[in-house]
């Protein structure tokens, strides 16, 4: 049954609520006689917002600013800035990144890297933006499949790339493929349905409302997928992407040639003598009686293009082997000439290809217009210029000719394949016009008279433009195959034993997945069924995620099963009010956030009160605020931090930090295919960003990841487990960067006055509030003790203390 939004309860201590979640929890605790705890500490408070909104602990200033600030709306105002962080999204990704088995590596025992961080980049900022959760949703499940799809969704759809694929030669192709689907069934059903679908792979259960035969209908909606589940995830559907630094520094550049291009003048005005042809808007140049030549000549042109792959700008038929002279903009299929460079190709010799190819260094697809010529001194040199200025690194294959053959099919400009399986060869989508043809080498084509400082920057800024064009890398994306696989009942899920043929469709006991002229569903008809406003679930399952990220646990604890063996939610007209109010916010992920953090609800403190232990001893009424233990991530973070180490940059390729030598290599030694892995420490900042961007590799993960539970993403997980390890106290203290931000801590603290002001201070960054008298007098014996019984002096006492407040319970926890 879809969720419903009921009445609010009747409360009688109307005086509490701060808003209308804040009822129903409250009418609960009245029903079994105990009140709400007290409101929490303001240090805590700012803390707690900190962690939860932004990953990150706040500043010791803007502690303080909180602290004193007495206005009732330094709350709420707090709340927004939070919210409009750019850290606000590498949190919440945070989360994300765990359903959606978000890795560097493809698993199993090979476990290769691949390029997966353009999908983190789309997530982060898609949740900075605040893009609604259903787009959020459609786009990672089937972005390859909205009409008209940009590069950004197709890169979304890329969720359900992060399933583990064998090594490229493994023969079990069809086994890893099932298991690839196996996996993204699973992931679904957790993330979006709350279901462990994957229950019904082998047979049907007793009392299970999903049957084997519907599994395998859901298990036909992704079952269209061009690749096999091998190739170390870099094999199946993928596109060449630019990543988002290089994109920005592209555009930046750009920007910077057109001012550029409008300081000098209008480029190509001027014409020469031996002018023999000229085209305006040519779609092609086949006139053979307007010319004749055999020697020299010079091509000039208006270029513009963005570098798409569209109709050929110059159709030639290389079947008919009458062409002798062909200039161009490279596209893609050509194993030499590069997409948006420059070409030109001359025979010295009818009906042969022999001859001299000549490829451009600079990039011409940018989008803006150009002026481009080519320069031809026949025996002795081919030139290339763009915007007036030569291009100084031309590359020539083969001899220059003294004689061009003599062809009855003219000249080919901007020419593209048109019968060879490399069809997309030479095609450019773009603009072709005021092409001048010259009988003669002309040295000066643009006409302009530039100074050397002119040229210079020219040549500076196209060359920053080339190798932020040369950034693009392969990502793994989602497709479909043309036409839908045949999908069968696998008996007892043997993907070699194939049962009766099955069609793509939900569950009964689910609403109808109703498609256009009835057609079979696909991923995308799916994805949008989820939010139709008729699915009980998505809704529920979602705010039911939010919920528990600020809680601890959810209003259903049981994360991935909402089914019926699952717990029965502890507030369930809640859950239903939530889920409403999301769905009717046009699914607003910060609205939500924004409203269970303001509720008085969360805004208790976390101290557990006696009377609690008996009638709620596992805090499911949430009378108080629960205490969690910090993920991995947020323990590492919150080190550095605290330490002044933190890189605040956003985005881009996962870093390697500081891991002792040899480390890796001795664990990949029981991993074939691992042995010759070695984990390059990224020096610079790389060594101080924020754990979301740290290599995530599967079969080895890195040690205070793996130490603090965070799991392997190898599959996916909707809630992480809890552990208390003394190996954790081992990391801890001794991990490289745990240890290094200890000492980072230490000198940082050295730049303030005495040893009081030392651990006033050393106590806002580690916890956000100031030590009691107490806690002020311990540590000074502390440091005495270091002093007089280990002799440590000059700093080694506060790197010890230090490490000790890195450590303490209290910095590790969120209360």
């Amino acid at each position: 049954m879809p969720p419903q939004k009921k009445p609010l309860p009747t409360v009688r201590n109307a005086d509490w609520p701060s808003n209308e979640l804040d009822r129903f929890i409250l009418a609960k605790l009245e029903a079994v006689g105990v009140a709400p705890s007290k409101q929490a500490s303001r240090s805590a408070l700012v803390r707690r917002l900190y962690l939860d909104l932004t990953g990150l602990p706040p500043a010791p200033e803007e502690s303080l600013a909180f602290v004193q600030d007495g206005s009732p709306e330094a709350y709420s105002l707090l709340v927004e800035r939070l919210l409009a962080s750019p850290y606000f999204g590498e949190r919440q990704a945070q989360n994300w990144f765990d359903l959606a088995r978000f890795a560097d590596t493809s698993g199993y025992a090979a476990d290769r890297t691949r390029n997966v961080s353009p999908y983190r980049d789309w997530v982060i900022d898609a949740l900075n933006d605040n893009m609604p959760f259903d787009r959020f949703s459609i786009d990672q499940l089937a972005g390859d499949l909205v009409p008209n799809a940009t590069s950004e969704q197709r890169v979304a759809s890329a969720f359900h790339r992060h399933s583990m694929q064998a090594k490229g030669n493994n023969p079990r192709k069809e086994e890893f493929r099932v298991k690839g689907i196996v996996d993204r069934l699973q992931a679904t059903g957790r993330t979006w349905l709350g279901l462990t679908l994957e229950c019904a792979e082998c047979h049907d259960h007793k009392h299970d409302p999903i049957s084997q035969r519907e599994y395998y209908e859901l298990f036909a909606i992704f079952n269209n997928v061009p690749h096999l589940g091998t190739g170390y995830g870099v094999h199946g559907p993928m596109m060449q992407y630019m990543p988002r630094e290089a994109r920005l520094e592209q555009e930046r550049l750009v920007k910077r040639l057109g001012e550029w291009r409008s300081k000098i003048g209008a480029i190509g005005q001027a014409k020469f003598p031996g002018l023999i042809g000229e085209w305006h808007s040519p779609t092609q140049v086949e006139d053979a009686s307007q010319f004749s030549l055999a020697g020299s000549m010079t091509i000039t042109a208006e270029i513009e293009t963005t570098g798409a792959i569209g109709d050929i700008v110059s159709k030639y038929d290389w079947k008919a082997g009458e062409r002798s002279y062909v200039f161009g903009v490279g596209g893609e299929g050509d194993e030499k000439s590069e997409p948006g460079k420059l070409f030109a190709w001359f025979s010295s010799e009818r009906a042969t290809f022999k001859g001299v190819v000549a490829y451009g260094s600079q990039r011409v697809d940018d989008g803006q217009p150009h002026h481009v010529a080519m320069v031809f001194e026949a025996g002795q040199s081919v030139r290339f210029f763009v915007d007036g200025i030569e291009d100084e690194a031309v590359r020539i294959d083969g001899p220059i000719p003294k004689t061009v053959a003599q062809s009855a099919r003219g000249l080919a400009v901007g020419a593209g394949f048109e019968n060879s399986s490399k069809a997309t060869a030479f095609r450019f989508d773009g603009r072709l016009a005021n092409v001048r043809l010259y009988d003669r080498m002309i040295s000066n084509p643009s006409g302009l008279d530039l100074s050397k400082p002119e040229v210079a920057e020219y040549r500076r800024l196209t060359k920053r433009l080339t190798k932020a064009g040369g950034a693009s890398i392969e990502v793994p994306v989602m497709d479909e195959l043309p036409e839908p696989r045949e999908t069968h009942v696998l008996v007892r899920g043997d993907f070699k034993k194939k049962g009766e043929r099955v069609f793509a469709g939900v569950p009964k006991i689910m609403p109808a997945l109703s498609t256009t002229n009835g057609a079979s569903p696909s991923r995308l008809d799916f994805a949008r069924w989820l939010f139709s406003g008729k699915q009980p679930l998505t809704a529920r399952v979602a705010v039911n995620r939010i919920w528990q990220h600020h809680f601890g646990e959810g209003l259903v604890r049981t994360m991935a099963d909402f089914g019926r063996y699952g717990d029965r939610p502890t507030h369930p007209k809640l859950l239903d009010w939530l889920a409403v109010r999301f769905a009717e916010s046009d699914w607003d992920v910060k609205a939500m956030h924004r409203l269970i953090v303001n509720s008085a609800t969360y805004q208790q403190a976390s101290m557990r009160r006696t009377e609690l232990g008996r009638v709620d001893p596992q805090n499911r009424l949430f009378a108080s605020f629960p205490r969690v233990r910090l993920p991995a991530e947020q323990i590492r973070d919150g080190a550095l931090a605290a330490a002044g180490q933190l890189s605040a940059r956003i985005g881009g390729a996962s870093v390697f930090p500081a891991q002792p030598a040899g480390l890796y290599e001795e664990r990949g030694q029981d991993l074939p295919g691992n042995s010759n892995f070695k984990w390059q420490n990224s020096i610079g900042e790389g060594q101080f960003r924020r754990s979301i961007y740290t290599y995530w590799k599967r079969m080895m993960l890195h040690p205070v990841m793996s130490t603090f539970d965070a799991p392997t993403r190898q599959v996916c997980v909707a809630k992480r487990s809890v552990t208390n390890t003394p190996q954790q106290a081992l990391v801890g203290m001794n991990e490289p960067a745990m240890h290094a931000a200890a000492l980072a801590l230490a000198k940082r603290l050295s730049k303030l006055g005495g040893d009081p002001e030392k651990v006033q201070h050393a106590f806002l960054l580690c916890f956000s509030r100031e030590p009691d008298a107490l806690e002020l007098r311990q540590c000074l014996l502390f440091l005495e003790q270091q002093r007089k019984q280990r002799q440590l002096t000059g700093g080694d006492e506060w790197s010890a203390l230090a490490a000790v407040l890195l450590n303490l319970d209290e910095r590790l926890t969120r209360e």
